[in-house]
């Protein structure tokens, strides 16, 4: 009943924030049609994503899997990187993709490495948000007096400044080379609430320690793929009529755009995302974030529909866990 009941309250806030923005004006569904007229644009997007975006995705986590000695063949990381997007599309806050992904992957591991196999999916995770961080920071140095002069994006600019620090600390304590027994991050998340999953995260991150190029790969594999994104969002923006949006603006935008929907309360972001969008692209000067934002969800969500389509290939190699409950016992 509990989990019914928080899918159910997801539903309710995710449904209202779409008949909100129906209703205000702020998000209009006819703008799918745009595509009917630009099929250049839609065939860009969906090339970009099934040519590009998915396999720089599975080779990231393959690198972190490979990196701790976690053997998986590239070509198995890669359909299930698929079936994950395709359980990301369909089942929010229930089964995720990554629940999905963590599952097929612990079984084939020996008891020892179970956690690790499964903790690689949070760090990628992590490293994608990352790689959003410093993308708007670039964004943020190299654009500096184009987005200073817009008065309403400095909050945005200290709050990317900040996390932008956060994260080149984190980065630091991760390969900071502590000596046995040494290391005062572990005491300190002894002190903490929820410690067992803070020290797992933690640990997992410092199993990195001494791999140093693979976490700098993978952050700027994290880097492309968002950059690759940026600019299908700034076709879409010029498809709805905002040509006078700076592509330095846009690569500002966007990144803090997608960290506010990280969380999967719905698929792709759904509701969340709209509302995010259309704000931000208000405090920007322009109308239109949440079509902006539609226009690229639903094609994203169509792209990863065919992760379908490895997963009932291989119905009888990959089956979804009943009960999370399984997942849990096998790590």
């Amino acid at each position: 009943m509990k989990k019914l009941l928080i899918i159910l309250l997801k539903i309710l806030l995710v449904g209202s924030i779409l008949v909100y923005l129906v209703q205000s004006g702020r998000l209009n569904f006819e703008k799918l049609m745009l595509f009917k007229d630009a099929p250049e644009i839609l065939a860009l997007m969906v090339g970009a994503l099934v040519l590009v975006v998915v396999p720089m995705a599975t080779f990231r986590w393959w690198l972190l899997l490979r990196a701790i000695g976690v053997q998986v063949n590239p070509k198995q990381t890669f359909i299930l990187t698929w079936i994950g997007n395709f359980f990301n599309t369909t089942l929010p806050g229930a089964v995720t993709g990554d629940v999905v992904k963590g599952y097929y992957v612990i079984k084939a591991q020996h008891e020892e490495g179970r956690t690790r196999a499964f903790m690689t999916l949070l760090i990628d995770r992590i490293v994608g948000l990352f790689g959003l961080i410093v993308m708007a920071f670039l964004a943020l140095v190299l654009n500096l007096e184009l987005i200073l002069s817009q008065e309403r994006l400095h909050s945005l600019a200290w709050m990317i400044t900040v996390l932008f620090g956060a994260t080149v600390v984190f980065y630091a304590i991760a390969v900071f080379p502590f000596k046995e027994g040494r290391d005062p991050f572990i005491r300190l998340f002894q002190r903490l609430p929820a410690k067992k999953i803070s020290l797992k995260v933690y640990s997992a991150f410092k199993s990195y320690q001494h791999q140093k190029s693979t976490l700098l790969l993978t952050l700027l594999l994290a880097i492309g793929i968002h950059t690759l994104i940026a600019l299908l969002f700034f076709q879409v923006a010029n498809l709805m009529g905002l040509k006078e949006m700076e592509l330095a603006t846009q690569f500002f935008l966007m990144p803090i755009g997608l960290i506010t929907v990280a969380i999967p309360i719905a698929p792709g972001g759904i509701g969340i995302g709209h509302a995010a969008f259309e704000s931000l692209y208000q405090l920007a000067g322009f109308s239109g974030g949440a079509d902006i934002f539609n226009l690229f969800v639903i094609v994203q969500l169509g792209v990863y529909l065919l992760g379908g389509i490895p997963y009932f290939l291989y119905s009888s190699e990959y089956q979804i866990p009943e009960e999370q409950q399984d997942l849990l016992e096998k790590r």
